[in-house]
């Protein structure tokens, strides 16, 4: 590039033509040959009334300590920019100065590859890899089959060249990625002109630059990672009843409880919809009881309600479990339909004027609060941007928080509420005509306390309703809660967590499992790490053809293996599937089916592998790595993971495989770099191949499995045993009946050469590997402790800190023994008690 500024930050160089305009960012590549990688960028196109104008030849510099402050010539007029590095590896060109020019949109155009791919913008149903297709990014709420729709995105991409870019905007803007050849064009649909590269270039290095850059998530609180319980509606107290009892009952570890809508006297003012009324009929939705699995009342299967909202949060609290409870963010004015859906339901908030008059609510152009339709009624949005409108969730919140207070083992005081489900917040329901949106929920001529409009907040929106949400529970609950969002947008995956909204359950492409996978992932190359889905799908139609308890079976597994384990589903009153025992066949029973035995021994691997998954979780808040990593975010100078989308990383060392496709008893899938181990059967396989995996007949419970590897050299943490019944802490439970989590630790070691793990507190664990022998050290507190190491029978024996432990001659008598080991043909067990400190086994 000829008569260019240059600008170097560490290894990167900036530079930008003095003569067009057009600006390059060179980087070494990931062999780490310097400045190998070039981006080109041409000159920023902008539209004013129009007609075109490009932001082209430098009129003048001034330098920085970052970079430059420049002048440009865009056709008549002259604009000021600046060209930084404002945080390591992260370049930003922006617009600053207008100089009286209204654009109308602006767009920029880059030289692309035809081996460059692309991946990100939020969270994508139809493909990981968004090359040579157009994305619309906005907001939309989609329960149909989703192809570009989506209720989280992010003006946001990563390459596989070794870097990110970011267009800094939160109104709608459209990403042409390469369906001409050799380029790729990014169009804001306002007058802003702002955008980051992010450079890499490993791409792990990319996602972890964006993030800091963006937001990383918070540490959600234990509960969060256990099993939920959630349903479409609870009809009334009685069915919470039986629901949670019925878990317990059948052995289901589960640690929240959902209440989506309608739990509210009207949507949305927060106020549970509970008390007994003078007859038996006249009660409230919760103070109602109910009969269940289509058995005759009496007094087995009868299921009270509640008296008041004491009696259920202490009812939560003793079947351990925090409480998540939906809302949105429309305070209606009334109901859909004028229907009411349960008892005590009211069709208004009745102080709406009231609330109104304090400048709560997103005004429209004629500045009144914006009515909007929704699929609850008509309300109108909190403005989340006006102190007055914070100040309303805050005392919303403030209120529900100290109303649903529990007390302690310890004596204090404790909401039960844990977690606000944050539903809906997006711009639109459904496209229209040429590109257009139809039944918006944020039109363009809405009007925020802030200065901006619809133009800028149909993305924004929704940041703005999670941020706040999440600092006031934070503000008032402390760390111990989180919220759970629909939608997204650029910043939002900083508030933890998000589910996959509304799909259907069948093993289809467009809407079914298979998307939604392919959703979590493209998510993660988002930065979005706290994410889970429903399970089993949530709507109510387009049932699998072939078996609804087969996908059933493959969605609960797939749940297993992701950050939130939630089912979630609409109801119908003539089954029972928004429960893992509704889905009987014949011969079966609720009591005792395949689904439900399936369900619950997935649970309660999800529940134990909490050490490994919270670990993960501390790590993402640390450095923005999502929880679930494409193979091609770990390998992209493998290109055989450049197309894989239905198989990932679990975190650091495990690799999932769900099986999507219907009656399967295996399926083909490839093993990247790397020394795998079956996670059921101990069978070594050799990386960069595809290997066709069958469903193994040990261990024979539950029969059904998906291939699950783990990396050779791992060490993965469990809780020890399967009877921990909910990851809430017992001092907030407060009942010795329900099994909390005491520490225990069932440890597995994958030797290969030096390795090391340190858990999310503190727990540190080395193993050392030669051929002579290994070392395993452990540093804890006091705890229970059993490692399953894979490796044969030691002949001489276990060592702990030079004693020789006790060989067990049986699995009987390595039960019975406080410190002992036994060997299996390849794994050898070791279990004692660590008194805290460090030790160290040898072998």
């Amino acid at each position: 590039m000829a008569d260019v500024l240059t600008f170097n930050s560490g290894p990167l160089q900036a530079r930008i033509s003095e003569t067009t305009g057009g600006v390059e960012l060179s980087g070494p590549d990931r062999l780490g040959a310097p400045l190998a990688t070039v981006i080109a960028f041409d000159p920023p196109v902008v539209t004013v009334g129009g007609a075109k104008r490009t932001v082209g030849r430098v009129v003048s510099s001034i330098p920085r300590s970052d970079g430059f402050d420049l002048v440009q010539n865009a056709g008549a007029t002259d604009v000021k920019s600046r060209l930084s590095f404002p945080v390591d590896g992260v370049l930003r060109y922006e617009v600053t100065d207008w100089n009286g020019l209204k654009p109308n949109q602006t767009s920029i155009t880059v030289a692309a590859a035809g081996d460059e791919h692309f991946y990100g913008f939020g969270e994508k149903f139809n493909a990981l890899d968004q090359t040579g297709k157009i994305i619309d990014v906005l907001t939309f709420d989609g329960p149909l089959e989703k192809g570009d729709l989506s209720y989280k995105v992010a003006p946001w991409f990563v390459s596989t060249r070794g870097y990110g870019f970011h267009l800094d905007s939160t109104s709608r803007s459209s990403f042409d990625m390469r369906t001409a050849a050799g380029r790729y064009t990014v169009t804001n649909r306002s007058g802003s002109l702002a955008y980051h590269v992010v450079y890499g270039p490993a791409l792990t290095e990319v996602v972890s630059r964006y993030t800091g850059l963006t937001g990383r998530p918070a540490l959600p609180p234990a509960f969060a990672f256990g099993p939920w319980i959630s349903s479409d509606i609870w009809r009334d107290g009685g069915e919470v009843n039986y629901a949670v009892t019925k878990f317990r009952e059948r052995g289901i570890p589960v640690s929240g409880f959902v209440f989506d809508s309608p739990w509210e006297i009207a949507y949305n003012d927060f106020n549970f919809n509970i008390g007994a009324g003078p007859t038996a009929d006249s009660a409230t939705q919760f103070g109602h009881g109910g009969d269940f699995e289509n058995l005759p009342a009496s007094a087995t299967h009868s299921y009270p309600g509640f008296k008041n909202l004491a009696e259920m949060m202490a009812f939560f609290q003793k079947q351990g479990l925090k409480v998540v409870c939906w809302m949105t963010p429309f305070v209606n004015t009334s109901i859909l339909n004028n229907t009411l859906e349960v008892r005590g339901q009211q069709r208004s908030v009745k102080d709406f004027d009231a609330i109104a008059a304090k400048g709560v609510f997103v005004q429209g152009a004629d500045h009144k609060p914006l009515p909007v339709k929704w699929w609850k009624g008509q309300g109108s949005p909190v403005d989340f941007t006006a102190p007055e409108g914070r100040a309303f969730m805050k005392d919303q919140l403030t209120r529900l928080l100290k109303q649903t207070e529990v007390v302690t083992k310890s004596g204090a005081k404790e909401s039960a509420v844990g977690g606000i489900k944050t539903d809906d917040g997006e711009a639109a329901t459904k496209p229209g005509a040429n590109g257009n949106a139809k039944g918006l929920y944020i039109p363009l001529e809405a009007r925020y306390h802030n200065g901006t409009t619809g133009v800028e907040m149909q993305n924004g929106y929704c940041l703005e309703y999670h941020k706040a949400v999440f600092e006031i529970l934070r503000e008032v609950g402390g760390e111990g809660t989180l919220v759970f969002a629909r939608s997204g947008f650029t910043g939002t995956q900083a508030f933890p967590g998000c589910w996959a909204g509304d799909n259907e359950p069948n093993f289809g492409d467009a809407n079914g499992l298979p998307s939604v996978i392919v959703a979590g992932l493209s998510a993660a190359m988002s930065g979005f790490s706290i994410w889970g889905h429903d399970v089993g799908g949530y709507l109510n139609r387009n049932f699998s053809t072939v078996s609804p308890t087969d996908l059933f079976i493959r969605w609960t597994q797939f749940g297993c293996f992701s950050p939130i384990m939630q089912m979630h589903r609409q109801v119908d009153g003539s089954n029972l599937r928004q429960y893992p025992w509704g889905y009987a066949e014949a011969g079966e029973t609720t009591d005792k089916n395949r689904a439900l035995e399936n369900y619950r021994f997935y649970a309660t691997l999800h529940t134990r592998l909490f050490p490994y998954l919270y670990t993960q979780a501390k790590h993402s808040t640390e450095t923005g790595i999502p929880i679930l990593r494409p193979l091609v975010l770990i390998h992209p100078d493998d290109p055989r993971t450049i197309p894989v989308q239905h198989v990932y990383y679990f975190g650091e060392s495990l690799l999932v495989a769900p099986v999507i496709a219907p009656k399967a008893d295996g399926r083909d899938l490839y093993l990247p770099e790397g020394d795998w181990i079956d996670f059921w059967t101990d069978e070594p396989h050799a990386g960069k191949r595809l290997i066709t995996w069958k469903n193994p007949v040990q261990p024979s419970r539950p029969v059904s499995k998906i291939p699950v590897f783990v990396k050779l050299g791992a060490i993965i943490p469990l809780i020890l045993g399967d009877d921990v019944q909910t990851l809430c802490d017992a001092d907030y439970v407060n009942d010795a009946n329900v099994k909390t989590w005491d520490g225990g630790l069932e440890i597995r070691v994958y030797p290969s050469g030096d390795s090391q793990f340190t858990a999310f507190d503190g727990t540190f664990i080395r193993c050392d590997s030669t051929a002579a022998g290994t070392t395993l050290t452990l540093t804890a507190t006091s705890r229970a402790v059993e490692f399953r190491v894979l490796a044969p029978r030691p002949a001489t024996g276990v060592r702990r800190d030079g004693g020789a432990l006790p060989e067990a001659a049986s699995q009987t008598a390595f039960d019975a023994a406080s410190s002992a080991w036994r060997s299996d043909p390849a794994v050898l067990h070791i279990k004692f008690p660590h008194a805290g400190g460090t030790t160290t086994l040898t072998f």
